[in-house]
């Protein structure tokens, strides 16, 4: 991933990016959507199973991609969050799930990263299910590339909890040094402990591309998982957007983003806007 460094501005005061697609379709570069699903393209909602794709996001995101690179970096297990989009024929779409560490894509492009750690991640998986079974409404949440450990529906005193069993797990040696620690919005996520994130997997697909002065990115996410794809494209002149949270103290003021949106339905409205300008 991109080297550290310091975020560089307050989402609150960071322009829309609905007023900056203009500009982006007097740009001559070839643009190069990545898109986070989970607050992104769908609300946050209770459980990630009620998640559900709108129809007019559907269509938005087929028109982009039959007129641009597009991509979808999730969280999500790739084959799942590839069943929620079903952008349908005509459409083909990159997937990055997991964070990045499982990559798809056209013409059977297929690229996994630490494949090694699933057995530490079954067993982490199974530790952390027992270690939270007494607390109400915590979840533990397995994929090939991670294991998730959901805490929204945590009550305020007992979320502590969570967080010290989540710690007790990696303590352990058959974990230390193998998986790692990474915080999202109400979530807590083990993932193996290699140089990679959602950001190395946005410049993995910029390199595949050609990587080239011709590339324009533009990223949309909303979460602090988000944060390594804007870091990783500070610098390119890219489009780095966060979707703002419903409340401000849900996440940090600073970001790498250089622009915002209000929410799900301005992020629909920013991919047709885009599509239409990729017709000029």
């Amino acid at each position: 991933p991109a080297a550290p460094s310091a975020p560089c501005a307050d989402w609150r005061r960071l322009p829309s990016a609905r007023a900056g697609v203009d500009a982006l379709s007097r740009d001559r570069r070839q643009v190069v959507v990545f898109l986070d699903y989970d607050g992104t393209l769908t609300p946050i909602v209770a459980h990630s199973s009620l998640a559900v794709l709108a129809e007019s996001m559907r269509a938005a995101l087929r028109r982009l991609a039959d007129k641009a690179t597009v991509a979808v970096v999730s969280g999500r297990a790739r084959e799942n969050v590839e069943a929620l989009v079903d952008a349908g024929a005509g459409a083909p779409l990159y997937f990055a799930g997991s964070h990045g560490f499982d990559i798809a894509g056209p013409n059977g492009l297929r690229h996994a990263v630490a494949g090694d750690a699933a057995p530490a991640l079954e067993a982490a998986a199974r530790r952390l299910a027992e270690e939270i079974a007494e607390v109400p409404g915590a979840r533990v949440e397995a994929t090939r590339f991670s294991v998730s450990v959901h805490w929204r529906g945590v009550a305020e005193a007992d979320r502590p909890r969570v967080e010290t069993a989540v710690d007790a797990v990696l303590a352990a040696p058959r974990f230390a040094g193998v998986l790692r620690k990474h915080g999202g919005k109400c979530v807590f996520e083990l993932r193996p402990a290699v140089a990679w994130d959602k950001g190395a997997a946005v410049l993995y697909l910029l390199e595949l591309l050609g990587n080239s002065d011709d590339v324009l990115p533009v990223y949309v996410g909303d979460d602090t998982t988000d944060e390594a794809a804007f870091r990783a494209l500070a610098g390119r002149d890219a489009v780095s957007v966060l979707v703002a949270p419903a409340d401000a103290s849900e996440r940090p003021a600073a970001t790498h983003a250089t622009h915002t949106l209000r929410d799900v339905a301005e992020v629909q409205l920013f991919i047709e806007a885009l599509a239409a300008s990729c017709d000029g």
